[in-house]
C-alpha cells in the first residue's frame, strides 16, 4: 500500500516542477564538470569508476582541478583491486607446495597485492570522505558545544 490518498489528491507546491527541473539541470552540470576534468589517460574501466564517483564529488564540492590526480589514483586502485579479486576468484587464493617441511598451503602473491591495494584504496576513501565514517569530517553543519563560540565569525 503506497499511501492513503491517490497521487492526484496530493497538493504540490507551485514551485515543485521548477525545483525538479533545477535538480535535473544540476545533475547534468555535475556530470559535465566531471567529464570536463576527467584525465585522458584513464582506461575504459577506470573511466567507468570516474563517471560513477566524480559527479558525486562535484555535487559535494570536492571535485576541483587540483584534486584530479588524486581522484584518478582512486579510480586506478579501485579497478586494479577489482581485477585482482576477480583473478583470484577464478584461480584459487592459495596454492600447495611440498618440500622438506611437508605439504604447505600458501597464499598467492596476488593476495598480498590485493591487501596492499586495499590499504591504498582505504586511505584514498578516507581522504576523499567517501565512507559514512569519514564523511562526517567534511560536514560543516556541526554545531559548537558552546553558545559563545567566537570562531563562527572567522
Amino acid at each position: 500500500m503506497v499511501g492513503r490518498y491517490k497521487e492526484s489528491a496530493i497538493a504540490k507546491h507551485p514551485a515543485f516542477e521548477r525545483g525538479q527541473a533545477a535538480s535535473v539541470e544540476n545533475v547534468q552540470l555535475h556530470k559535465d564538470r566531471a567529464a570536463e576534468l576527467r584525465p585522458r589517460y584513464l582506461t575504459r574501466a577506470e573511466k567507468r569508476v570516474w563517471d560513477r564517483v566524480a559527479p558525486e564529488l562535484s555535487r559535494l564540492n570536492r571535485l576541483r582541478p587540483h584534486y584530479v590526480d588524486f581522484i584518478a589514483e582512486y579510480c586506478v586502485v579501485k579497478v586494479r583491486m577489482d581485477e585482482t579479486r576477480k583473478a583470484l576468484d577464478e584461480k584459487d587464493w592459495t596454492y600447495v607446495t611440498s618440500g622438506r617441511h611437508g605439504i604447505q598451503h600458501k597464499s598467492r602473491p596476488e593476495v598480498a597485492q590485493l591487501n596492499d591495494d586495499w590499504r591504498k584504496w582505504n586511505s584514498l576513501v578516507a581522504q576523499l570522505g567517501l565512507s559514512p565514517a569519514t564523511e562526517l569530517r567534511f560536514n560543516d553543519r556541526q554545531g559548537s558545544l558552546f553558545d559563545d563560540d567566537d570562531f563562527d565569525n572567522l
